[in-house]
C-alpha cells in the first residue's frame, strides 16, 4: 500500500477514535471526583486520585514511546482504548476510595497511553504541514473532551451516577473497536524497545529537553486543576453538579478555536513569545479566579485557561517535531512531554494541600503569581536551557 493509501483511511480514524476517547476519558475524570464528593472524600483525598497515579504514568510514558517506535502508534492506541474500558468498568463498581484510586490509575495509564502515539500519528500525515495536522488533532480532541466533561456531570444529575456510568462504558468499547481498525501508516522496526528508552532517558540530560518539559508542564496545568481543584472548589460554592460539569467543559472551547486557528501560527523560530504568552495566560486567569464565585465570570477563568494550555500544548508538539524524525517521533515526544505526568500528578496534591491549609483564595493567588513570574523569566530560561 503507497503512502496516499495508508494515510487516508488513518487520518478519519485517527480524528474520530481521538474525539470518542476524548469524550469517554473525560467523563471518567469529571465523574471520579464528583463521585468522590457524594462519598464524603477530602480535598486531598480528591486531589490524591487525580496525583498519586500519575507516578506509574511517568515510567508508561517512556516505555510506551519505545514502544510505539518499535511496534507502530496504531498498536498504542489499541491497548489505550482498551484501557479506557477497564477503567469504566472499574469505576462502574467503585465504593469507596481504593476503588476509585483503581479506576483513576487505569484511566491514567490510559491517557498516559493515548498522546504519543496519537501525537506522532497526527504529525507524519503531512510531511509539509506537520501542525495544521496537529492543530486538527487538537480541535478533535477537545471537542471530544468538551462533550465528555459538559455529558459526565449532567448525566449523573439526571440518570444518577450508575446509568452514567453504564453508557460511558458502552461509548469507551465503540472507541476501542475503532482502534482495532486503525491502519499503521509506516514500517516500524529498527531500535529495540530498551535502546529507545535509554537514548530516551539520555534526553534528559540536555537542557533543550528540561526547556520543552516545561512546556509540556504548562500544557497540562488546566487539565491537572480542572479536574481536581476546581470541582471541589465549585462544589465549595454549593454549584449543582450539572452545572460544575458544563463549567468545567468550557475548558474546552478555547482549545478547539486555537487548534483550527493557530494550528500553523505556532512555529518554532516563535517559540519564545508563545512562551511567554501560556505562561502569563495561566497565571492571569489562576489569579482572577481568586475574585469570581458566579458561575459566568469563573467559566470565563476555566475557558481562559484552557486557551493558554492549548498554546503551550501545541507549541510542545511543534519543539517535540522539530528536535526529531519520523523514526524517533514517539521517543522524542514521550521525553519532552514528560510535563503531562509531572504538572497532573503534583499540582493536585500541593494546590490540595494549599487549599485544605490556607483556603482556596490564597491557593488560588499563589499559583497564580508563580506562573506569573515564570512568564517574566522566560528570557532567562531560553539562556539556561540551551
Amino acid at each position: 500500500m503507497n503512502d496516499t493509501g495508508r494515510i487516508r483511511p488513518a487520518r478519519g480514524i485517527l480524528f474520530a477514535g481521538a474525539l470518542l476517547w476524548n469524550m469517554c476519558n473525560g467523563m471518567l475524570f469529571v465523574l471520579t471526583p464528583l463521585f468522590g464528593v457524594t462519598l464524603g472524600l477530602s480535598v486531598l483525598d480528591i486531589g490524591s486520585l487525580v496525583g498519586l497515579p500519575y507516578l506509574l504514568t511517568i515510567v508508561m510514558r517512556f516505555v510506551g514511546g519505545a514502544l510505539a517506535d518499535r511496534y507502530g502508534e496504531h498498536r498504542m492506541l489499541q491497548a489505550c482504548y482498551s484501557l479506557n474500558v477497564l477503567a469504566a468498568v472499574t469505576l462502574a463498581l467503585a465504593s469507596g476510595f481504593l476503588s476509585l484510586m483503581l479506576s483513576s490509575t487505569l484511566a491514567n495509564l490510559s491517557r498516559s497511553m493515548f498522546w504519543v502515539p496519537a501525537q506522532s500519528m497526527a504529525s507524519q500525515l503531512s510531511s509539509r504541514y506537520p501542525g495544521r495536522m496537529l492543530g486538527q488533532l487538537s480541535a478533535a480532541n477537545y471537542i471530544g473532551q468538551l462533550l465528555g466533561l459538559a455529558l459526565g456531570g449532567v448525566l449523573a444529575g439526571w440518570l444518577g451516577y450508575g446509568y452514567t456510568f453504564v453508557l460511558v462504558t458502552l461509548a469507551s468499547v465503540v472507541g476501542m473497536l475503532l482502534g482495532f481498525v486503525l491502519p499503521p501508516i509506516r514500517v516500524h522496526g529498527g531500535r529495540t524497545v530498551w535502546e529507545t528508552t535509554v537514548g530516551m532517558s539520555r534526553r534528559l540530560l540536555q537542557g533543550r529537553t528540561w526547556l520543552l518539559i516545561s512546556t509540556s508542564c504548562a500544557a497540562a496545568v488546566p487539565f491537572g486543576i480542572t479536574q481536581s481543584i476546581y470541582p471541589v472548589y465549585m462544589s465549595d460554592l454549593a454549584f449543582p453538579e450539572g452545572w460544575i460539569s458544563v463549567i468545567i467543559a468550557v475548558r474546552s472551547i478555547g482549545p478547539v478555536v486555537i487548534g483550527l486557528a493557530l494550528g500553523s501560527e505556532i512555529t518554532i523560530e516563535r517559540e519564545k513569545g508563545f512562551y511567554a504568552l501560556s505562561m502569563a495566560g495561566l497565571g492571569l486567569f489562576i489569579l482572577a479566579t481568586t475574585w469570581t464565585q458566579g458561575w459566568l465570570l469563573l467559566g470565563l477563568c476555566i475557558a481562559g485557561l484552557g486557551m493558554a494550555g492549548a498554546v503551550a500544548d501545541l507549541l510542545n508538539q511543534v519543539q517535540a517535531v522539530d528536535l526529531s524524525r519520523a523514526s524517533d517521533r514517539s521517543a522524542v515526544m514521550a521525553a519532552t512531554g514528560l510535563g503531562w505526568n509531572m504538572s497532573p500528578m503534583a499540582l493536585p496534591l500541593v494546590l490540595g494541600w494549599a487549599a485544605d491549609t490556607w483556603g482556596f483564595a490564597l491557593m488560588f493567588a499563589g499559583a497564580g503569581v508563580f506562573f506569573l513570574l515564570v512568564a517574566l523569566g522566560t528570557p532567562l530560561w531560553y539562556r539556561l536551557l540551551r
